[in-house]
């Protein structure tokens, strides 16, 4: 849907006087076409009504990463490369020149746009970005779990709620390489949409809430320049909790967050890392070698190691040891099942952590600085996790914005009488509300922040004073080097036909 939502406002849209032309293009299909050439059965009818059918996809798709891997390959782009030679076909085509061989098709400088639906592993963002560089933008598309469980049980016939979760968690994060991670690859997108909302409220009465076209058109302005776009609030606090989190040494992840008051100033941010005498975390200030020692940095044996893991590890060594049963097993056997208990509870504990999470860092910050934390809004690149949600909620904090989810996180099973993720109907707990409301972040990434906000262009005559916003700017951040993209096609062409060295 938001897909068909982003076609219509290309192919209303407008760059140096011309329209978009605009293609759309399936990964299911590059996935369907790999299937008929393997003789592999497809589903019936054609439309998916059963999540039986879109998971056969599923399987072929992992087939389709994992035949490449098995051949030499470095990536699990498989699905990706197929996408490339569907856009280098679109364009001979659109041009009346053949795509057979390995010719380079050259474009004709006419606005184009191609639509990709949708990709489900982070080698296939990171092929597309290393291909199409700056001209590649990734939407990531979110929508809170039980609203997306209720979807699929109306879309199939056998979406039930157990189904349902089965395939969602192997959509987004499966156990092999070769599977699917949308997780991962939602992580990297240049620009995110909350699609919680419905789009109708009931039969035809459209839903004022549903603002999906309205956030599709802020990023096709941002894209081709026909208006002075500046950033949100929420868009700037979560680029300083980005850039807090890049301070962390911590081994595990990066977090960063950002605390802002009622009227949208930046007054903390914090990261998760080590604690220091004195208040605050070891930064800048840290030296190598020094007996604080950060996230991480403990020597034993000359080797470092992570503190928590340590932990975890030693937990999972007494509760061997204290059954009889499993004390005396071999000792591969031992090491089986400390790498099956790893994946329990047991190695998702994290309270065993030097550091102290980015969150916890923020609140603290602004406390020591005298700041009430009553009211504000905290952005973090992370979910927080159930240790840092008691601090959220006791500090006052009315919203949490987030962008990653962290499934070990315990925060709505735990304090489900003061946190929410429905943001339809909420009052802010500064206003009487009952519920600090955590609900994912939307509008432009911090990777995409500099590129969009940037002013790296003239905006005005510099005579008459007339704003340019129109105006095309060769060699803007949009702009794709012609040679570099479609010389790899060509040679991805040619590696596909069996004719590469």
């Amino acid at each position: 849907m938001v897909a068909n939502r982003l076609r219509d406002l290309l192919l209303q849209t407008t760059l140096a006087g011309e329209k978009f032309d605009v293609t759309s293009l399936k990964a299911r299909d590059v996935i369907q076409d790999w299937a008929r050439k393997k003789g592999k059965p497809l589903p019936v009818p054609k439309d998916y009504k059963t999540l039986t059918d879109v998971k056969m996809l599923q399987d072929y798709g992992d087939e389709m990463r994992a035949e490449v891997m098995k051949g030499g390959g470095q990536d699990h782009a498989a699905i990706a490369r197929g996408l490339i030679l569907r856009i280098r076909e679109e364009r001979a085509k659109k041009l009346g020149q053949p795509s057979e061989g390995f010719a380079e098709i050259m474009p004709d400088g006419k606005p184009k746009a191609y639509i990709l639906d949708c990709l489900r592993h982070p080698d296939e963002v990171n092929a597309l970005r290393r291909i199409y560089e700056d001209s590649f933008v990734l939407i990531g598309v979110v929508c809170e779990e039980e609203k997306r469980i209720a979807r699929i049980g109306r879309k199939y016939r056998d979406g039930g709620r157990e189904a349902a979760l089965e395939f969602m968690k192997r959509d987004a994060d499966a156990t092999e390489g070769y599977g699917q991670h949308v997780a991962d690859a939602f992580h990297l997108s240049d620009y995110f949409i909350d699609n919680t909302d419905d789009r109708f409220l009931g039969g035809d009465t459209p839903n004022p809430d549903w603002d999906v076209v309205e956030k599709l058109s802020r990023l096709v302005k941002i894209v081709t320049y026909s208006d002075l776009i500046r950033p949100l609030v929420g868009e700037t606090a979560m680029n300083h909790a980005y850039s807090a989190k890049m301070q962390s040494a911590c081994l595990s992840r990066q977090v960063g967050a950002a605390l802002i008051d009622r009227v949208g100033n930046v007054v903390s941010t914090g990261t998760n890392e080590v604690p220091k005498a004195g208040g605050g975390v070891y930064g800048e200030s840290f030296k190598e070698g020094a007996p604080e020692a950060r996230c991480g940095m403990f020597t034993d044996l000359g080797k470092r190691f992570c503190r928590n893991t340590r932990t975890q590890n030693e937990i999972i060594k007494e509760l061997i040891d204290s059954v009889r049963e499993l004390s005396s097993a071999a000792p591969d056997r031992k090491l089986k099942l400390e790498i099956e208990l790893r994946k329990t509870q047991i190695g998702g504990l994290v309270e065993f952590s030097r550091a102290v999470h980015a969150e916890m860092d923020a609140l603290l910050s602004a406390a020591r600085e005298g700041v009430s934390t009553i009211g504000t809004r905290l952005f973090v690149t992370t979910f927080p996790c159930h240790y840092c949600a008691r601090h959220i909620v006791t500090a006052g904090v009315d919203e949490v914005q987030y962008v990653e989810p962290y499934p070990k996180s315990r925060a709505l099973r735990l304090h489900d009488d003061s946190i929410q993720t429905e943001h339809t109907g909420w009052l802010p707990p500064s206003e009487n509300g009952t519920k600090v409301l955590f609900r994912p972040f939307s509008g432009v990434a911090p990777r995409l922040y500099k590129r969009a906000f940037l002013k790296d262009r003239e905006l005005k005559d510099s005579f008459s004073g007339t704003m340019m916003i129109h105006e095309p700017h060769w060699g803007s951040p949009w702009h794709l080097p012609r040679r570099s993209y479609v010389q790899i096609e060509a040679e991805l062409a040619k590696e596909e036909s069996g004719n590469g060295e």
